[in-house]
């Protein structure tokens, strides 16, 4: 076939269209109808924009759209055949961002150097890739995607050899419909196939219980050094042991809420799997770190979703609500900037008010770099630094659904209305702490304790 320059990220807008067609397809097991989507790809191409395109490049995103790599060589391809390596898959292989490399010779940049193609590559090659997705979305023709991890999940759904539990970000809120509640999304998600969906609030809350003790402790054993969170983001994190190596050593041991949350459910159900969902493409990285890969499964996010409801039928206003109450406000503002800070800064309070609390929070990384590099040259007055990858935090990811002032009403919303104030006065909290033998909240601190080592820090395996 002649090939053709593709525009406008055309690549990206076809990716959601197939990944809901192939969703369909092997979820109710029409497996020959799979044979018909290059084709009809091409010819809705044609139509769309008058121009031709390689089949080896749809095949590729295609192969992404699975969850597999892509290949450089395409000669004869057994599609159902992809579908059986795909839905063996027991984990995705990194990295979790791949080039479309055959499509790279439609674009005008390769006369050139891509600078976002180099840029990706180099983070990968030099293991400083934090997933942050930026690249997607500066590439024109949508050649650099993430790897979808649905279709290698839906046996597990389908077949409940597993109970599969769904462990959504605290940005879900609003993200699906304004009236879609926290109780409607776990009933939807209930229908097709997960045992039961977890607020990853509730993981955050027992953080903020962890993270106010440490720094508390930190406090008062005159260390008057600076604390760094890691609470949350993983660009962050990455950023601070790549770019800052000199105060890596004031990161939390803390792994993250949804690392926690992951384990939290496989030590109440010891056969359990249990998906991520969230507005994050780092989330899908942080995931498969070595030290951390035992607490969550397959990663989702807000985007892929709503595109599986859509190709499902799946319809949020027409289904019950399956509500409960799991988090505190304290839980809950994680979803946003400044959010861990303020969630511990108000659990600092109830547990001591004369210490002296000055957290700073950077959003995006631009300021993240600046405002460390701020922080180590003695120019801020802090003790207590946060930071996310994203301008607003979570509810400004990559895959979120809304704008960042729309979710952050949402989440303003929700958390206000939360019956507790502080994971404190989560009653949650307490009774899974005392099921895995810590009998008091300021406990979390122990660093000896085997259950805290094992669920909460990152120091684990």
């Amino acid at each position: 076939m002649k090939p053709i320059y593709i525009e406008n990220q055309i690549l990206s807008n076809y990716k959601s269209k197939i990944f809901q067609e192939l969703i369909r397809i092997i979820w109710y097991e029409n497996l020959n109808d799979i044979n018909e989507i290059p084709q009809k790809v091409l010819k809705d191409l044609r139509n769309d924009i008058n121009k031709e395109i390689d089949e080896g490049t749809v095949i590729n995103l295609i192969r992404i759209i699975m969850g597999l790599d892509p290949i450089d060589r395409i000669d004869d391809v057994n599609l159902k055949g992809l579908i059986n390596e795909a839905t063996n898959l027991k984990q995705i292989q990194m990295p979790v961002i791949s080039i479309i490399d055959d499509a790279c010779k439609y674009c005008e940049s390769s006369k050139g150097e891509c600078l976002t193609k180099s840029k990706h590559i180099h983070c990968n090659k030099e293991s400083t890739c934090s997933s942050c997705g930026q690249c997607m979305y500066k590439c024109k023709l949508g050649a650099i995607s993430d790897k979808i991890e649905f279709i290698p999940m839906i046996n597990m759904l389908k077949s409940k050899e597993y109970p599969v539990y769904a462990a959504v970000a605290p940005a879900f809120i609003g993200q699906f419909g304004e009236n879609v509640t926290a109780g409607i999304l776990r009933s939807a998600l209930k229908s097709i196939g997960f045992e039961d969906m977890i607020e990853v609030a509730f993981a955050a809350d027992i953080l903020t219980a962890k993270e106010a003790y440490s720094f508390y402790e930190n406090m008062n054993n005159n260390n008057k050094e600076f604390f760094i969170t890691s609470c949350c983001c993983p660009v962050w994190v990455n950023l601070v042991k790549n770019k800052f190596p000199i105060v890596a050593d004031k990161i939390s041991t803390s792994v993250s809420p949804m690392i926690a949350c992951g384990r939290i459910i496989k030590i109440l159900n010891p056969s359990a799997k249990v998906v991520f969902i969230g507005p994050c493409i780092a989330k899908k990285e942080e995931a498969k770190e070595d030290a951390l890969n035992d607490a969550i499964d397959f990663v989702l996010t807000f985007e892929e979703i709503e595109q599986i409801f859509k190709a499902l039928n799946v319809n949020l206003l027409d289904i019950e609500e399956d509500a409960r109450e799991e988090s505190s406000y304290c839980g809950r503002i994680y979803a946003k900037s400044g959010g861990v800070s303020k969630s511990i800064e108000a659990t600092l309070k109830e547990i001591d008010s004369s210490i002296k609390f000055k957290p700073i929070a950077f959003q995006g990384a631009k300021e993240c770099i600046e405002g460390l590099n701020k922080v180590i040259n003695k120019e801020l007055d802090v003790n207590f630094i946060e930071g996310m990858g994203c301008i607003g935090g979570c509810i400004g990811g990559p895959k979120k659904l809304l704008s960042v002032d729309k979710g952050s009403a949402n989440v303003d919303k929700y958390s206000n209305e939360a019956d507790m104030k502080t994971p404190l006065d989560n009653l949650n909290v307490a009774q899974f702490l005392i099921q895995i033998g810590i009998l008091k909240v300021e406990n979390l601190n122990v660093k000896d304790h085997e259950k805290i080592q094992k669920i909460f820090e990152r120091s684990t395996k």
